[in-house]
Order: C-alpha cells, then sequence, then structure tokens
C-alpha cells in the first residue's frame, strides 16, 4: 500500500532501517527492480513504492530498469559512513514537506501527544493550501521516522523534540576524532568534513573547526 499525502511526495509506510538499508544495496550493487524485491527492500508493484519516493526526492534514478544512486544519493551515503542515521533528518527536513512541517511544530511546541501533533501539522499544512491533508497512518510514519533520527523521543504516550540530530552527530563526531579547547574543537585534516568550515592551526597541524558551518554545510548539500 502506498501512503498518499494530498499535494505532496508519496511516503512509503516503512521504516527508516529499510529506507537506510535499501540505499547502501543500491550504492554497492546498482541492482534491478526485480532484484530489490527479492532482497526484501521493495515493496508494491512495478516501479516500487520505495524506489518511487526516493526518485521523487532525488536520490535514486531508474534507467533500464536498474535503481542507482544519483550525486545527491551519493552525497547521502558519504554523510552517512561519517554522522550515522542522522544524517537522514537533514535529507528529508529538505526534501519531505511534511517533515518539515512536524520538526517546525514540535519546535513550536516543545512536545505534545499522537492527536495534537497531527492536527497542529495538518493546520500548517492547511494554511499553506486549503486542500492540503496528512492523513493519520502518514503522520505516524514520519513521526516514526523523525523518532529513528533523534529528532523526538517519546515518553509515556508523549513526544517530545530532542534537538537538532545532525548538530548532535556532527559534535559527537568530532569528539570522537578531535579535542575540543574552549568552545572550539580541532581535529587533523583529513579528518574534516568540509574543508571550507575551519582552517589548519600551526604549530601542531591540527585543523580548527567551525561546527555551525559543518551543520550549515550538511542541510545545504540536501536543499533542493
Amino acid at each position: 500500500m502506498v501512503i498518499t499525502m494530498q499535494r505532496s511526495i508519496t511516503f512509503p509506510p516503512i521504516r527508516l532501517r529499510r529506507i537506510d538499508e535499501y540505499v547502501a544495496y543500491v550504492a554497492k550493487h546498482t541492482p534491478t527492480l526485480d532484484e530489490l524485491r527479492e532482497v526484501g527492500l521493495e515493496i508494491g508493484r512495478g516501479r516500487g513504492d520505495i524506489t518511487r519516493f526516493l526518485e521523487r526526492i532525488k536520490v535514486v534514478e531508474v534507467s533500464s530498469g536498474r535503481a542507482a544512486l544519483t550525486a545527491l544519493g551519493r552525497q547521502l551515503v558519504s554523510l552517512r559512513e561519517i554522522l550515522g542515521v542522522a544524517v537522514y533528518h537533514a535529507l528529508f527536513f529538505q526534501r519531505v514537506p511534511q517533515y518539515r512541517l512536524l520538526v517546525e511544530a514540535l519546535a513550536d511546541l516543545n512536545e505534545g501527544d499522537f492527536d495534537g501533533l497531527h492536527k497542529a501539522v495538518n493546520d500548517r499544512l492547511s494554511g499553506i493550501s486549503p486542500s492540503a491533508w496528512l492523513n493519520k497512518v502518514a503522520f505516524k510514519t514520519i513521526l516514526q521516522i523523525a523518532e529513528d533520527v533523534g529528532a523526538v523521543e517519546r515518553v509515556n504516550g508523549v513526544y517530545r523534540r530532542r534537538g537538532d540530530p545532525v548538530e548532535v552527530a556532527v559534535v559527537d563526531y568530532h569528539k570522537r576524532h578531535g579535542v575540543k579547547i574552549g568552545e572550539s574543537y580541532y581535529i587533523s585534516a583529513d579528518r574534516a568534513i568540509y574543508m571550507e568550515c575551519g582552517r589548519q592551526m600551526q604549530p601542531h597541524g591540527l585543523y580548527g573547526v567551525d561546527v555551525a558551518c559543518v551543520v550549515a554545510k550538511i542541510y545545504n548539500t540536501f536543499s533542493p
């Protein structure tokens, strides 16, 4: 079954884990659509729900019956290896309008139960287009993905905002591979995610990193 969100991108009813496994498999194998079904990474008929979704957000392209990563998809895989699944938060925030509205609603409310957040997102959608709406099944899928990437936590049925998972992942990366002096992180130059987000520090050869610049670059990478 495909979840259709009126006036928007179709979102398949799957967990982030399946999307992540699909992207990793396509990166390694450039499989046919039949092969994706055989290994359990595709659902639906024809092109398949996951393939169509990832095509719409420009991560995958299909040619001669084979799925391959786009340039954006290859960047996604590269950042996924460095930062983990948190990078999907930036991808969906930039390319799936309903996901972005959920994140923005939680930023305003800080927390809410399922029905309250569902209404808040639909209120925002109706402000964009009176005929736009998001059904509960689709909303549940998006909310679960927000949990999986670390943007949301659920406690006793209440969903709470956890902050920006991309920023958390970037900070954790620099903690693992560098040192913090004052408010700045220093890392070997070969570990820098973006060379333009810092400068070489002499005489020690460490690279001073502007974390805010790195986070902004990641979001800009996925901007339509």
